[in-house]
């Protein structure tokens, strides 16, 4: 007898990731609806979001591996996430090489996000008025959904003495 699925909703391609589908919130019921296994558009968004604050709060291993020896290590899932800044002061990087080590890492680890449409900036144009070490900047893009792209938007704060990112 052939399986008997519900009904798909609209935008129904609309999926979340592989883990949001594949954890269980009420393992004691049998089937579920719709809802449960795809997304609306400002879920997605949610989802993709939260993605990236995993991504960019991660420290890869790129100090620590040579990656003239190993090139393809750069792109693998062993190098998941930002190079290591913490403890260091905002006058020893520049916002440019900042800003390219967060656009590479959501290049390399985001494909959700079209590439041709990210933008990675800074709130602050002067970055004399830095307080405490902490860079504000805007992750923009569209996400890949059909038949149209989604817009995104996301304001964070990057505390370069924790290393940690997080959502304004």
């Amino acid at each position: 007898m052939a399986e008997q699925f519900p009904p798909l909703r609209p935008r129904a391609h609309l999926l979340p990731t592989l883990f949001d589908r594949l954890r269980d919130d009420a393992p004691t019921r049998k089937t579920e609806a719709s809802d449960n296994y795809t997304v609306s558009a400002d879920r997605l968004r949610e989802i993709v979001q939260r993605d990236l604050m995993y991504l960019l709060n991660t420290t890869n291993l790129e100090d620590e591996i040579d990656l003239h020896q190993y090139p393809q290590v750069a792109a693998s899932v062993v190098n998941y996430g930002v190079p290591p800044i913490a403890g260091q002061y905002m006058h020893e990087h520049k916002w440019t090489d900042i800003e390219s080590a967060i656009r590479r890492a959501i290049l390399r680890f985001e494909p959700r996000l079209e590439a041709s449409s990210l933008g990675v900036a800074p709130l602050m144009k002067d970055e004399t008025k830095l307080n405490y070490n902490v860079l504000l900047f805007e992750i923009r893009g569209r996400i890949l959904t059909e038949p149209y792209p989604t817009s995104f938007v996301v304001q964070s704060a990057f505390d370069l003495e924790t290393n940690r990112i997080s959502i304004i």
